[in-house]
């Protein structure tokens, strides 16, 4: 057994002084000490600081600083060198890796806490989601994109719902009762059953993580199953004579003429309004085709480059404005805007609807009751119209390359197409065939 004391670089100013142990022919550790010195005060041979450099009658505070840094710094070493051949006497069968470990948490704590804080895992719900965020938002390449910007926000949200509900919830008591007890205490707050149902997914979704991490969970959770929220009310759409409405009105501000615009410009493009707002109009390619950058949405990890139909009505837009698409404004001021202009535009037939009333509800959620239509108005409304007004035209394929949408079934969720106008289409179509026949 042989500890030695050596630097590896012998031209630094300052060098770092390692030690190695050897233990027969094949068994050699070397790791790095706590120490360093300037490599031309080093003794090789007595493995210290020169002792020939001490001062003898030191008589500056400098001297008698430098003879401290050699006594102290040969004290150091002449501990460590007495406390590892102590430890290789006690464990004379030890391996590399127990030298490490006693070597790292003798010498290097703090690295040996830095260690453990990045290795450990959260077992308490809050915390996880936390971990689960940072984990999800990596780029492994060929195995996992980050999550989108739009999912981590609505984690976050959950998360801070949770902390309200119970902020020390550990990932092994999320069980049915937790489920039938959160689901309670939301429905009391007047959460809406969409919101509850995707909170418990994602919190199912985080718990199944938890579980391939293995950090114990309840089982239960992860056999939970949702039924699709009921919905009370159908979403308002724009109709073609409603739209006329808006059109021929006069609006008494410069503002709500340019949110006008954006209402046909949507209603005919059926664009997600992140989209919309960026429509630049030197990305049309010919007449009527617009080239434009789709935003990330959920299991999208980038912007996607899409192609969408102008209609005559939007380039009649384009063309009032010196072939510029309307003045881009925020969502937050579309949605206020357009609410005035549909007003403006006497659209105040009653309806059942949802708004987000922070005064009434809290924290936004939403009030369902009677509503004057053009109350209920935001910018999601061009979809809805869109998909329900050029879904028997366009059919279903069409619609989602306008769209963007990747499914039947998200057609199907924005067609608000009323089941009395399905049936005499269904009526148009029969009494078409039974005349070719």
């Amino acid at each position: 057994m042989a500890i030695k004391l050596f630097l590896r670089s012998k031209t630094r100013l300052t060098s770092t002084i390692y030690f190695r142990y050897t233990k027969g022919r094949d068994f050699k550790v070397i790791l790095k000490t706590p120490y360093s010195i300037n490599s031309e005060h080093w003794n090789e041979e007595k493995e210290s600081y020169k002792v020939e450099l001490i001062k003898r009658t030191p008589k500056t505070v400098i001297e008698k600083n430098f003879n401290s840094e050699i006594a102290v710094l040969n004290n150091n070493l002449a501990i460590l060198k007495s406390e590892l051949s102590v430890f290789f006497a006690n464990n004379p069968e030890t391996t590399t890796e127990e030298i490490k470990d006693f070597y790292n948490k003798k010498y290097f704590p703090e690295k040996e806490k830095q260690k453990i804080s990045k290795t450990s895992i959260p077992t308490d719900l809050v915390s996880f989601v936390d971990y689960y965020i940072k984990d999800k938002s990596k780029r492994i390449e060929g195995k996992q994109d980050p999550i989108t910007e739009a999912t981590r926000k609505k984690l976050v949200t959950i998360k801070n719902r949770i902390i309200i509900f119970d902020k020390q919830i550990l990932l092994k008591n999320v069980n049915d009762d937790f489920r039938d007890d959160i689901t309670e205490w939301m429905q009391k707050e007047k959460y809406s059953s969409s919101t509850i149902i995707k909170d418990l997914k994602y919190i199912k979704t985080v718990c199944s993580f938890a579980s391939k991490k293995k950090v114990e969970v309840n089982t239960e959770v992860l056999h939970w199953e949702f039924m699709r929220a009921k919905q009370n009310y159908t979403p308002p759409i724009l109709s073609f004579q409603e739209l006329e409405q808006i059109k021929n009105k006069i609006y008494p501000h410069e503002y709500l003429e340019n949110a006008k615009d954006w209402i046909i410009v949507g209603f005919y493009t059926g664009a997600r309004v992140s989209d919309l707002l960026n429509f630049d109009a030197k990305n049309i390619i010919n007449p009527n085709i617009l080239k434009f950058k789709q935003k990330k949405i959920e299991n999208q990890t980038h912007d996607a480059e899409e192609y969408i139909y102008l209609h005559s009505e939007v380039l009649k837009v384009l063309g009032k404005r010196n072939g510029q698409f309307p003045r881009k404004i925020s969502d937050q001021r579309l949605n206020e805007y357009i609410k005035e202009v549909c007003k403006i535009a006497e659209l105040t037939q009653k309806m059942i609807g949802g708004v987000k009333d922070k005064e009434q509800g809290g924290r936004g959620k939403k009030i369902v009751k009677e509503f004057e239509k053009w109350e209920l108005i935001t910018s999601h409304i061009f979809r809805r119209s869109f998909v329900t007004n050029f879904i028997k035209v366009l059919g279903k394929e069409n619609v989602k390359t306008q769209t963007g949408h990747k499914t039947d079934d998200m057609v199907n969720l924005y067609n608000k197409t009323e089941k009395i106008d399905k049936a005499m289409r269904i009526a148009e179509k029969m009494e078409t065939h039974l005349k070719i026949v």
